[in-house]
């Protein structure tokens, strides 16, 4: 039996111990053959592996087999990085594994293994996926007894998976990579659960940070390395999530006075755009420096300033507090007052009003120059604080000019993408698809490019993608795929497609079958039943699979990115499809007439009358009664019964949501089924994953926005309280054609009161994307704001934030329209308490009223007003008031 034939069997029983005592009783001629032989033996392994990949048991002892006989430390290194032998996880932390490894590899010089755990270091990413390489690298780099790689990867992987914090004080690695733990970016991310643990584990020394506290106590490393680098990486930037773990470093090393002194022009540096935490920190250290007076005026001038133009209140409040106090006892008045001007233009009311009191204390010790520039300074505020400056300075300054009311940048639809050109490109186009999600205008470009080159030749198609497919997803090609997979091909598009091209459905009827699909509800158990819009699109799927080979074209492919087509394109398709002697499938030609524009040249429907094949009659028909009419859309928002068992958990179980749509009575029976709300006697409703089917529905129906939205509004609500790709769906909504009426605004309501950020942002640009078109449904989205925080406990500050998003972006007469609508579902009547948010909601509305002039009374807030006393309620409320009635 050869030296090959004794490890294949060891790797073909799983066997990581046998493994080891084969490979090291291995002579130089044996470590030859067997590493000349292992690359054949993984690629033979494939074809007959679930996803290409050699099974776990495998695995182990196939990495053992290269580390202990390849020679080179570049093939080793390769070799132990190669993605079909990368593992996932091991119960003792791959313990094992690299003690087997030692062995195999204990035969080699140091500086072989050195240098096979570099290369291996190499290859790591901070981002986490390779963290299995880590052990290895780490394994071979402490057997060898050389110091640590210091690639950022390495540093990363020591932070998340190497450090053990009960065991700094001897790891060898702790004194090279401690410096780099502040150099690489992305290593506060993975320490993030460590800066939340509790302070109990953290001063036991039980993390990261409590360890490293406790070694800067005992002298085992410096206090300043740790000071300095969580100083320096503060000055790096980065996003709150990223910088936490630093900022609890920071604070449990509670810098003294000195300290803070040494650094301060650092931390002065940090307050202008570092995150809040940071800034937070920052200003507390640069105050403990001014006590000690360490701070020169022209760093206090510096930031305060920083201070006085950061968005967050409280920032501005702490610097009104600060100069306020500091005026006097550090002879600051004249910077002080100064200094104030910056917040007299402020939109925060509350706090400009603070500033001229404040300014108006100081101003008898501020000199004739400092007077003068406030005066000038006064000239943005409202009369009656213009009088304050003017009485306690001197002159009157008179005030400054409107400016032009701000306007929402204008919509410029999105154009589409040219075609894909090449076989090439195509196969390119599926490997980036399948590592992706789904996203509908690349996936109807890729649909498009696949049905043209299969009509011209379907085997040189296959031939392009069967390596692509091979590499990526083998499962495409075979001959029998297991259930789950099926389900899985069955619920993507390229994925579907490409399997109808390698193994076609060989059935008959396929398109009147899936047609009865669309229509089978009664069929469906009622907790298992396909949403309508799904249907229809699971329809088209199915079809463009079958009619690959058989058609030459799409018809319904967009031709602009909001997912129009263009009439004259439509009808050259058609043409095309006459020529070819072909008919298009059902749901093709009616997802081509549903994205006509809603407006279309009478020459079109002129050319159209020419055609003469059976679905040239239809777009003709359609065209000449101009198209689908506006459903009659209805939609209302109540309170659900209360859940039994405990509290619900999803906006769907909170919310009683009830839309109703009736087509036109002439439209197509299909396109009546599509357009019809409620859907039978449908009383559940399953959360949309938006990066699946869910991300198409805007696309079905791009003339008809409001319908689309009535299909939508039941199943976001049971998805809002969730980031499953809601936004970029709004966005698309919102470039979409027709009438925007209340079930649109529902659905932008519960987008802009999201939890997710990216959620909120990308409603925010459908808020303005509406505005720019002029068919923002502001007093329904206002309303339905008002509803949702009544019935479901919306926070307020979630709306003012994403309303003041839109305010800042140019939306300032949709803010104001929607807010006037919302207020007086929003506002606490006589002996309620105000949620916490609803004066701060009244501070922008009178921001959005002094923007865009409006005039007027709302009765909730006269009311409101008309309480008296100095809460920030009444007060907010009488500016407003005031506002509009001025």
């Amino acid at each position: 039996m050869s030296a090959w034939d004794d490890v294949r069997k060891a790797i073909d029983a799983g066997d990581r111990e046998q493994t080891v005592r084969v490979v090291t009783a291995l002579d130089e001629p044996g470590r030859r053959e067997v590493a000349k032989e292992l690359p054949g033996a993984l690629k033979a392994m494939r074809p007959g592996s679930r996803f290409g990949f050699p099974g776990w048991e495998a695995q182990e002892p196939l990495l053992l087999a290269g580390a202990g006989t390849i020679g080179g430390p570049a093939a080793a290194a390769a070799w132990l990085c190669r993605r079909e032998l990368r593992l996932w996880w091991a119960e003792d932390g791959f313990a094992g594994l690299c003690a087997a490894l030692c062995a195999v590899t204990a035969g080699r010089p140091d500086a072989w293994r050195a240098e096979v755990g570099r290369r291996v270091a190499a290859r790591l990413r901070v981002s986490g996926d390779t963290w299995f390489l880590w052990h290895l690298s780490a394994a071979l780099t402490r057997s060898a007894g050389a110091p640590p790689p210091e690639s950022d990867g390495f540093v990363a992987g020591w932070a998340a998976e190497g450090g053990r914090p009960g065991e700094l004080a001897g790891d060898p690695f702790l004194d090279p990579l401690l410096p780099r733990l502040f150099e690489v970016d992305g290593v506060g991310a993975l320490l993030a659960e460590d800066a939340t643990r509790t302070d109990e584990a953290t001063w036991n020394g039980r993390t990261w940070i409590g360890a490293l506290v406790s070694l800067a106590r005992d002298g085992r490393i410096e206090r300043e390395l740790l000071l300095d680098g969580c100083v320096g990486r503060f000055l790096r930037g980065g996003r709150p999530h990223e910088l936490r773990w630093f900022v609890r470093l920071h604070n449990g090393l509670e810098p003294t006075a000195d300290e803070a002194a040494a650094r301060v022009r650092d931390y002065v540096r940090l307050l202008p755009v570092a995150p809040s935490t940071v800034a937070d920190l920052a200003l507390r250290t640069v105050r403990q420096a001014d006590d000690l007076g360490a701070l020169d005026a022209a760093l206090f001038e510096e930031a305060v300033g920083a201070l006085l133009f950061r968005p967050e209140r409280k920032f501005l409040r702490g610097a009104l507090t600060w100069l306020d106090r500091t005026a006097r006892k550090r002879d600051r008045v004249e910077a002080t007052v100064t200094a104030l001007t910056a917040v007299f233009g402020s939109e925060a009311l509350d706090l400009r009003e603070r500033a001229v009191k404040i300014a108006v204390k100081h101003a008898a010790r501020a000199g004739e120059p400092a007077r003068a520039e406030v005066r000038d300074a006064a000239a943005v505020l409202p009369a009656e604080l213009r009088a304050a400056i003017a009485e306690a300075f001197g002159g009157a300054a008179a005030p400054a000019e409107p400016e032009p009311v701000p306007e929402p940048p204008p919509f410029v639809p999105r154009e589409w993408s040219a075609p894909i050109g090449s076989l090439a490109e195509l196969a390119e186009e599926f490997t980036v698809h399948m590592r992706a999600a789904q996203e509908w205008r690349s996936v109807e470009r890729f649909l498009a490019a696949l049905v043209e080159f299969a009509y011209a030749d379907s085997a040189a198609v296959r031939e392009a993608l069967r390596g692509p497919v091979a590499d990526i997803a083998p499962w495409l090609a075979a001959p029998k795929v297991d259930r789950h997979t099926r389900v899985w091909i069955g619920n993507g598009w390229v994925q579907s497609a490409v399997r109808s091209l390698f193994a076609p459905d060989p059935g008959r009827s396929l398109g009147s079958r899936l047609r009865s699909a669309f229509q089978s509800w009664d069929e469906e158990p009622a907790g298992t039943r396909i949403p309508l819009m799904e249907r229809f699109l699971l329809w088209r799927m199915r079809e463009i699979g079958s009619a690959l080979g058989r058609v030459p074209l799409l018809l319904a492919t967009p031709t602009e990115g909001g997912g129009h087509v263009a009439p004259d394109v439509l009808l050259d398709r058609l043409e095309r499809l006459a020529e070819a002697g072909a008919e298009p499938a059902r749901s093709d030609l009616l997802q081509a007439l549903l994205r006509l524009p809603r407006e279309t040249d009478p020459s079109a429907a002129a050319r159209a009358k020419a055609l003469t094949s059976k679905a040239g009659r239809t777009a003709a028909s359609w065209l000449a009664r101009g198209g689908l009419g506006d459903p009659a859309v209805e939609c209302e928002l109540g309170k659900a019964d209360p859940a039994p068992g405990g509290r619900r958990r999803v906006v769907a179980d909170r919310l009683a949501i009830r839309v109703s749509s009736t087509p036109d009575t002439t439209a197509d029976p299909d396109i009546a089924y599509l357009c019809t709300l409620p859907e039978g006697n449908r009383t559940y409703f399953p959360p949309l994953r938006f990066d699946g089917l869910g991300g198409f529905w805007p696309s079905v129906l791009p003339s008809h926005r409001e319908v689309t939205a009535a299909h939508l509004l039941p199943h976001i609500a049971a998805t809002a309280d969730y980031d499953w790709g809601l936004g970029p769906v709004m966005h698309d909504l919102a470039e979409a054609d027709g009438p925007a009426g209340p079930a649109t605004a529902a659905l932008l309501a519960l987008a802009l009161t999201s939890p997710h950020d990216r959620v909120g942002a990308d409603a925010v640009g459908a808020f303005l994307v509406l505005s720019a078109q002029g068919a923002l449904p502001a007093a329904e989205t206002g309303t339905a704001l008002g509803r949702l925080a009544v019935l479901d406990g919306v926070p307020l500050p979630r709306i003012v934030r994403a309303l003041t998003e839109a305010a800042d972006a140019g939306a300032g007469a949709g803010v104001w329209a929607t807010l006037a609508a919302a207020l007086p579902h929003l506002l606490p009547g006589p002996g309620e308490s105000a949620a916490a948010g609803a004066p701060a909601l009244l501070t922008l509305a009178t921001r959005a009223a002094e923007t865009t002039g409006a005039k007027g009374t709302i009765p909730a807030v006269a009311d409101v007003a008309a309480r008296g006393g100095s809460t920030r309620l009444v007060t907010e409320a009488a500016r407003l008031h005031r506002t509009l009635a001025t």
